[in-house]
């Protein structure tokens, strides 16, 4: 069985109280904590808007796109996923972003065309893989800021506590 911290804090007050004492204490009753996986989205991964999308001049698979990222600020991103698109909220790595394996953002050229950040998809930000694709983000996770930093959403970042289910069986 899963269940996560968020999830128990719409029934239990567990301020002051780890996830690791959550784990002990379920442990200590007979329910036997297999795993716990904390989930984070990455510093510096913010909320942008997809203002324009044009196909790369010298790439077939490419588009160059004009993200807003809060603040008046607009980036050119150059993104290879499929199902980009003007007009969608999307999860921007900007330049400075550490994701997984230390990998680092910077400012590129791809194929002679600047671009400043990443357009992420789910697994690329320490989050489930939902398709093949970009994230596109909506109001489900509370209200979508431009510039806003995912690891400051509560859906988006959660502590994931997996117990062992034991059958109820007398022998």
């Amino acid at each position: 069985m899963i269940v996560t911290r968020k999830w128990l804090e719409e029934f239990i007050n567990l301020d002051g109280i780890s996830t690791e004492e959550i784990c002990d204490t379920l442990n200590s009753i007979g329910q036997e904590v297999e795993g716990l996986k904390k989930i984070r989205v990455p510093e510096k991964v913010v909320v942008g808007f997809v203002r324009e999308c044009e196909k790369h001049p010298d790439a077939d698979k490419l588009n160059v796109c004009q993200v807003e990222i809060g603040d008046n600020e607009t980036v050119q991103i150059v993104c290879g996923a499929k199902n980009v698109a003007k007009g969608q909220m999307v999860a921007v790595a900007t330049v400075g972003t550490i994701l997984d394996n230390n990998f680092t953002i910077k400012k590129a050229q791809l194929r002679g065309v600047d671009s400043y950040g990443m357009i992420c998809g789910s697994s690329e930000i320490n989050l489930q893989a939902t398709n093949d694709g970009i994230m596109v983000l909506d109001n489900s996770i509370g209200e979508l800021v431009l510039g806003k930093e995912l690891n400051t959403y509560d859906l988006l970042n959660d502590e994931i506590i997996e117990i062992e289910l034991t059958a109820n069986r007398g022998d």
